[in-house]
C-alpha cells in the first residue's frame, strides 16, 4: 500500500505543486495551532472572534492544500470543477474546524478528543467533497482499504497534533502540532488519492463546471494568502501578548519575592496583592482583589481614603481574624497602559512602633515611679502658658527623706518614692499632671481645663494623705511633705520664673516648719 502511496504521488503529480501543497497544510497547522494559544488568553468577544479565526485557518487550509495538490494532478483526460460542489468543501472544511475549536480550548480532555476527531472529520469530508467536484470523461473507482487507511491514520494524527498543542504555550509545541496536522491533511489526500482509480470513458461527455484550473487556482491563491495574513497577524499580536505576559509574570515574580506587602490599586480598589500582604491579613488573593482599600485599613482621619492621597503614612490594617496591626503605607503612581493604578507597600511596624513608643516613654517618664519627668512637665508648661489661661504649681519635697534613706537603705527609700507618687496620684485630679523632677522632688501643674483648678486645696488634700504612715517591707515610716505653691501669671509672667518662684515658697514652707503649704508672695 505505501508503495502504492509513493507511486501515486511521484508518477500522477506535479513535483512543485505537491511541495506547495505539503508548504500550506504545514503552515496552516501552526497557524491553527498559534491561533488557538492566542485565543486562550482572550476573554468575551475577542474570544469568539479569534475562535473563528482558527477555524478559517484551519478549514482554509485544509481546502488550499487539496485543491493545490489537484492542480497537481496530472490525469490523462481532461478536467474541470464544478463550482457548486468546490464552495461546499470549502464550506464544510470550515464548519467542522468551527465546530472543533471551541472544543479544543476546553481544559476536559475528553473535549480535546472530540475536537480532534471533528477536525478528522474537516479533511475527510471535504477531501471527498473535492473530489466530486472534480469533472472528467469517465468515473472513480475507489480501494476501499486505502481509503480506511487514509481516515484512520488522518484522524490519529490530528488527534496527536491536538494533545501536543495543548502541552505548553510555547513556539516548539506549536511547530510540532502544525506539523503533526500539516501531515495529517497530506497523509489523508495522498493516500486517498492512491485509493481512487480513474476509468476514463471517450463516450462521455465532460459536463462544464464552470471553474477552470485557472479560476481555481486563483481562488486557492486568495485562501492562501489570507491564511498567511491572519496567521502573520497573530503571530504580530501573539509576540505582543508574549512580551506583555512576560513582563507581567516578571513584574509579579518580582512582587511575590518581596518580603513587605504590595498592592496594586486602581482608585480606591484594589487589583492585586502578592503573598506577603496575604500572610500580613491572613486571606488569600481571591478574597482579596476587587475590594476596596478602605475594606483592611483604618487611616488618620486627615488622611482621604482615596488611593492617591496615600503617598506615605501610618495606619493600621484590619486582620481576618480581627487583629489591628500597626502600618507604614509607602504609595507610588504607576502607569498601566493608559490607566494610572498606584502600588502600595505595606510594612508591618508594630515591633518598631512599640520600640518607638517605649523610646519616647522613658525619655519622658521617670523610671522609679513612672511618673511624668522635668522634659515632659516644661512641654506641658509651655502648652499651658501660650493657652494664655491661668494655672497653678505646686512644688512638692518630702520632709525627713534623707533620714529615712540613710537609716534603711536605698531600697527601701526608692519603694517609698514609689509609694508616695501612688499616694498623691490617689488624691489628685486625672487631669493634673504629677512629675518627679528630682530625687525626693514632685511638681503638680494644674492645667486649666481640669476641675479641680484651686491649686491651694489640691495642696491641704496632699498634705491630709502623708498623714497616716506608710508601710514599705513591713516597716512603718513616717514622712511629710512640704509644698510651694505659685499661679501664673499672678506670680510668674514666664514657665522658668513661675518654678523658681514656687521653688522659693517651698524653701519657705520648709524654714516655718515643714508639712505646710506656703504661696508665692
Amino acid at each position: 500500500m505505501f508503495i502504492r502511496v509513493l507511486d501515486c504521488i511521484s508518477t500522477d503529480h506535479n513535483p512543485t505543486l505537491v511541495v506547495l501543497a505539503i508548504v500550506v497544510a504545514l503552515f496552516s497547522g501552526f497557524a491553527l495551532f498559534t491561533i488557538l494559544d492566542h485565543a486562550r488568553a482572550r476573554h468575551g468577544r475577542m474570544k469568539t472572534i479569534w475562535v473563528f479565526v482558527a477555524a478559517f485557518a484551519a478549514g482554509g487550509g485544509i481546502w488550499s492544500t487539496h485543491f493545490i495538490a489537484m492542480l497537481g494532478f496530472q490525469p490523462a483526460a481532461f478536467v474541470s470543477y464544478d463550482v457548486g460542489l468546490t464552495a461546499m468543501s470549502a464550506f464544510f472544511a470550515i464548519a467542522f474546524a468551527a465546530a472543533a475549536t471551541p472544543l479544543l480550548l476546553s481544559p476536559s480532555l475528553v473535549n480535546a478528543l472530540a475536537g480532534g476527531l471533528l477536525l478528522s472529520a474537516a479533511i475527510g469530508t471535504m477531501h471527498f467533497i473535492g473530489m466530486r467536484a472534480l469533472l472528467f470523461a469517465g468515473t472513480f473507482e475507489w480501494h476501499l482499504p486505502l481509503v480506511a487507511l487514509s481516515l484512520c491514520a488522518g484522524s490519529l494524527l490530528v488527534i496527536a497534533a491536538t494533545f501536543v498543542g495543548r502541552r505548553r504555550v510555547s513556539v516548539g509545541s506549536r511547530l510540532a502540532a502544525g506539523t503533526l496536522f500539516g501531515a495529517a491533511i497530506c497523509t489523508l489526500h495522498f493516500t486517498a488519492m492512491s485509493a481512487a482509480l480513474l476509468k476514463t470513458d471517450p463516450s462521455l461527455r465532460v459536463a462544464d463546471g464552470n471553474l477552470s484550473e485557472f479560476l481555481l487556482g486563483l481562488s486557492v491563491a486568495v485562501v492562501t494568502t489570507l491564511i498567511v495574513v491572519f496567521s502573520l497577524v497573530t503571530v504580530m499580536f501573539d509576540r505582543r501578548a508574549h512580551d506583555a505576559t512576560a513582563d507581567a509574570q516578571q513584574m509579579r515574580c518580582i512582587l511575590e519575592a518581596a518580603q513587605i506587602g504590595i498592592l496594586v490599586c486602581q482608585d480606591d480598589e484594589i487589583i492585586s496583592a502578592n503573598k506577603a500582604f496575604e500572610r500580613l491579613v491572613g486571606c488569600e488573593g481571591s478574597s482579596i482583589e476587587g475590594r476596596a482599600v478602605a475594606d483592611f485599613f483604618e487611616l488618620p482621619a486627615c488622611v482621604n481614603p482615596q488611593i492617591p492621597r496615600l503617598y506615605e503614612t501610618e495606619g493600621q490594617l484590619r486582620t481576618a481574624n480581627g487583629v489591628r496591626v500597626d502600618v507604614a503605607l509607602n504609595t507610588t503612581p504607576i502607569l498601566s497602559g493608559d490607566t494610572l493604578r498606584h502600588l502600595v507597600e505595606v510594612r508591618d511596624i508594630g515591633d518598631h512602633k512599640r520600640a518607638r513608643d517605649r523610646l519616647d516613654y522613658l525619655a519622658n517618664h521617670d523610671e522609679l515611679t513612672g511618673l511624668p519627668n522635668r522634659r515632659l512637665l516644661n512641654a506641658e508648661l509651655r502648652k499651658e502658658a501660650l493657652s494664655n489661661q491661668e494655672f497653678g504649681l505646686l512644688w512638692v519635697d518630702l520632709d525627713r527623706f534623707k533620714e529615712i534613706n540613710d537609716t534603711h537603705g536605698h531600697a527601701i527609700g526608692d519603694a517609698l518614692l514609689h509609694a508616695v507618687a501612688q499616694r498623691f496620684r490617689s488624691v489628685l485630679d486625672e487631669q493634673h499632671l504629677l512629675a518627679r523632677v528630682g530625687g525626693d522632688e514632685f511638681v503638680v501643674l494644674f492645667k486649666h481645663s481640669s476641675r479641680q483648678r484651686d491649686p491651694a486645696s489640691a495642696a491641704e488634700s496632699l498634705l491630709k494623705a502623708m498623714v497616716n504612715p506608710i508601710v514599705v517591707d513591713g516597716q512603718m515610716l513616717e514622712v511629710g511633705i512640704s509644698i510651694g505653691l505659685a499661679r501664673y501669671p499672678h506670680d510668674a509672667k514666664s514657665t522658668d520664673a513661675l518654678m523658681r518662684r514656687a521653688d522659693l515658697a517651698l524653701y519657705e514652707a520648709k524654714k516655718t516648719g515643714r508639712s505646710r503649704y506656703a504661696a508665692a508672695s
